[in-house]
């Protein structure tokens, strides 16, 4: 049997722990596991319904900058690992549309991290959707936020025409680029859309 690591804290995953048995395929220890808490929020946004799996907290920040800012792979299975079948179930079927990132960024880091995050979904992507400047939206008010439809290019919208489609993001703040995707992809006259997103920040 192959030693495994946590891919958080690299400590030695025991075979022989009861977590460990029933979690064969676990990427993180216990321990860690039970920092990633859990929300599953639904919401409604742009007449579209989505789920978040997660609240913003200190914990998934810090996690998703080690796995974006320090370009650190290894980190993109933990989110949905626990729970990837039963997400895999809901969505049979579906295409998906990653919400996008300045083409620069992905290639200054060599891998586009939603992508990489929601991989395990074994779903068809369809990179339709593109931001074509490096309008970045913690840089703005809630404001100019909604600008950020003008900075995104769709194209092929044929490709979704009467296909179930699901809106994937890591974090959802005021909804912009989301509002933004479900404009511009309703053109493409999907049967059905959703959003799945990996954490919601709660604003105050």
């Amino acid at each position: 049997m192959p030693i495994k690591h946590c891919k958080i804290c690299f400590k030695l995953l025991k075979s022989d722990s009861l977590y460990e048995i029933y979690n064969d395929d676990s990427c993180v220890c216990e321990q860690c596991q039970n920092k990633l808490a859990p929300h599953f929020q639904k919401f409604r946004i742009g007449g579209v319904d989505g789920v978040a799996i997660y609240r913003y907290d200190d914990n998934i920040k810090s996690l998703l900058y080690q796995l974006k800012g320090c370009c650190d792979i290894e980190l993109s299975p933990i989110f949905f690992n626990r729970f990837k079948n039963e997400l895999k179930t809901m969505y049979k079927g579906y295409v998906v549309v990653p919400a996008p990132s300045y083409v620069v960024e992905d290639s200054n880091r060599e891998f586009n991290h939603v992508i990489e995050i929601f991989k395990f979904l074994n779903l068809p992507i369809y990179h339709i959707v593109n931001k074509i400047t490096p309008f970045k939206q913690a840089e703005h008010s809630k404001r100019r936020r909604v600008e950020i439809i003008d900075h995104l290019q769709v194209t092929s919208l044929s490709e979704i025409n009467n296909k179930k489609v699901l809106i994937v993001d890591d974090v959802m703040t005021t909804g912009s680029t989301l509002k933004a995707m479900i404009s511009l992809l309703s053109k493409g006259r999907p049967k059905i859309m959703k959003i799945l997103v990996m954490a919601k920040r709660e604003l105050k």
